[in-house]
């Protein structure tokens, strides 16, 4: 059963999005350069299931998975809401960024390699934020996306890093 729709991108006004030809901006982080893009994604009205996200390429993980992919250096992605992002999240989380009046494009800060792991999370099993954004991601050709169903919560009360204003977790 299909939760998701995709969004009329003949609205997007920056077609170069759709190519990623042309980038949002770049950011150094300690010598490795990431890109901000504008991205069309598709809406998912319940989170789909994890035989779904396998179908279109994104690997549903665990908490257990995620701390290893973590431990590894992978890029986190938080797809809630921002007042939530600066609250607490998944240390060395980018925010990813919802364009809620169009809802036709997400903006996210990516690697230049398509090669690199990404893990995208948000509240839960129930929020689908994070799914339709490594949909996105993976779309533009990201090799190795993974999709954190379990959320924040979830890494919270395994007691992994955190930061924000928070309390932060056992680092």
């Amino acid at each position: 059963m299909k939760h998701c729709k995709t969004h009329n991108l003949w609205h997007v006004a920056v077609a170069a999005a759709l190519t990623m030809s042309a980038p949002l901006g770049a950011v150094d982080y300690g010598g490795e350069k990431s890109f901000l893009f504008e991205i069309p994604y598709k809406v998912c009205l319940v989170a789909p299931l994890p035989e779904e996200a396998k179908k279109a390429g994104i690997v549903p993980i665990t908490t257990k998975e995620a701390r290893r992919y973590f431990d590894e250096g992978a890029h986190f992605y938080d797809a809630r809401r921002s007042s939530h992002f600066q609250e607490g999240r998944i240390k060395g989380s980018k925010e990813v960024l919802f364009d809620s009046s169009k809802a036709h494009y997400t903006v996210i800060d990516l690697p230049k390699s398509k090669e690199e792991k990404l893990v995208f999370y948000c509240y839960g099993e129930d929020c689908a934020n994070s799914y339709e954004a490594a949909l996105a991601v993976k779309q533009q050709g990201y090799k190795h996306v993974y999709w954190y169903s379990h959320g924040f919560s979830a890494w919270h009360a395994a007691g992994h890093p955190i930061e924000g204003k928070r309390k932060k977790a056992k680092q």
